[in-house]
Formats: C-alpha cells, sequence, structure tokens
C-alpha cells in the first residue's frame, strides 16, 4: 500500500499522466476484433485480419492526435508505464508536455497483427511501421519486440536485430505471468542464437541455445540450429 501511495503521489505531482481509459471505441468491441483478426490469420486470411483491425486502428490514432497513449497488460504494466510517462514529461519544456494516458491492450494488438498479417502477405516494407508502433506504443510487451527485432532480421540487419532480441530478453524480467516471461524469453534467445550464428559467433550462439532449452526443453529449433552449429565446425575441420 505504502508503495502505491508513492506511486499516485508521483502521478499526482506531474498532473500530466491519467488513469482513464476514454478510449474513442468500447474495450470490448476492440478486443472482439482481436479475436477475429487471431482467428483470420491463424486460418491462412491475412487480408481479413487486417480489415478487422483497421476500426482498432483508427480508433486508437484518434486517441493519439491530443494525448500520448500505451497500452498495458495489467497493473503492474499500467503503473510502470504511468511512472514512465510522468518521468518522461518532466523532462520536457511546460508548453511541450502532453497528457497521457494507458489504454487496453487491444488497441496496441492492432497495431501487431496489421503488421504480422503484412509480413504474412509478403508486403515486408508496409509490416516494419505497425511492429514498431506497437513496441512504440507498448514498450513493456516483450512480443511485439521479439517481432520487430525478426523483422529486421529477415532485412539482414543482423546486430540491429540481435540489440531488439537482447532487448526483448530483459522485458521479460517485468512479466508476471510465467508462462508467457518464459515463451517470450526463449524466443530472445533463439533469435539472438540465430543471428549471433549469421554473424560467425557460434559460441556465444551455442551458450544462448542451451540457455533457451533450460527454459523450454526439446525445442525442435533450438535443437536444429546446435546441430547447425556442430555442422559448420566440422567444415571449418575439413
Amino acid at each position: 500500500m505504502r508503495l502505491l501511495a508513492v506511486v499516485l503521489g508521483v502521478l499526482a505531482s506531474s498532473g500530466t499522466v491519467d488513469f482513464a481509459q476514454a478510449e474513442t471505441m468500447p474495450v470490448e468491441t476492440a478486443r472482439s476484433a482481436i479475436d477475429q483478426a487471431g482467428t483470420a490469420i491463424r486460418g491462412g486470411k491475412p487480408t481479413d485480419a487486417i480489415v478487422a483491425v483497421e476500426p482498432v486502428i483508427a480508433a486508437l490514432e484518434e486517441q493519439q492526435k491530443a494525448q500520448t497513449v500505451q497500452c498495458a497488460d495489467g497493473g503492474s504494466q499500467t503503473i510502470m508505464l504511468l511512472l514512465m510517462q510522468a518521468a518522461a514529461s518532466e523532462k520536457l519544456p511546460k508548453a511541450e508536455q502532453r497528457n497521457a494516458v494507458v489504454i487496453d491492450s487491444a488497441f496496441c494488438t492492432a497495431l501487431f497483427l496489421k503488421g504480422f498479417a503484412l509480413i504474412d502477405l509478403q508486403r515486408w516494407d508496409d509490416a516494419e511501421p505497425f511492429l514498431r508502433r506497437a513496441h512504440d506504443a507498448a514498450p513493456l510487451n516483450a512480443q511485439y519486440l521479439n517481432e520487430y527485432a525478426e523483422w529486421h532480421n529477415s532485412m539482414k540487419q543482423r546486430q540491429k536485430s540481435h540489440d531488439l532480441f537482447e532487448q526483448a530478453f530483459d522485458l521479460g524480467e517485468f512479466d508476471t505471468n510465467k508462462e508467457t516471461k518464459t515463451f517470450n524469453q526463449a524466443r530472445s534467445l533463439r533469435g539472438m542464437a540465430y543471428t549471433e550464428i549469421e554473424m560467425g559467433q557460434l559460441d556465444k550462439a551455442e551458450k544462448n541455445l542451451r540457455k533457451s532449452l533450460k527454459l523450454i526443453p526439446n525445442h525442435p529449433g533450438a535443437k536444429s540450429e546446435l546441430e547447425y552449429i556442430a555442422e559448420l565446425r566440422k567444415k571449418a575441420k575439413e
């Protein structure tokens, strides 16, 4: 309770952040659209997914016109984001400060799913802004950052991809859900390892792959990459 009181005190003194969730679209409507989009993507219909999320993205953009808007998964992330927003606002001149709110995660998921669907459609350049915006609006979501890192990897931007995967791994430490934390951190480690293989850093890659297997034992992707490392080392000796 004392920590919550301190948090509320910081927010109140800043005068620029708000717990209010004055969405321009009902949360239930946004979540329903997200469910439809997810079903469409799993069903191999990325165009239908884009159609489903467009109204949600439009609602988010409407909110962003007059204030800083970010998304959170749960109360812990909400408090953290509000504190981050307050700290960032205090560094700006009074005239440049904007009101800031934290809203339901469905609105940022819409950006993420559109980026994901565009990748399915092989529209790589079009996908990047939506993956980036999803991360910017939900900076504590490790899944979004992992996918943005993978986009850079697909563009053969290995070091940039590696750095983003590493950041995503660190974000996992803030996840209070053990299952999603394990999934996202294992994904980050595999992504880091892949870029390290491409950059010729086989020892680092092997280490990260083994760490990922401690999180998710017998993962076929991690095991396959370890076999690939063994083949590369064997060829180097021939």
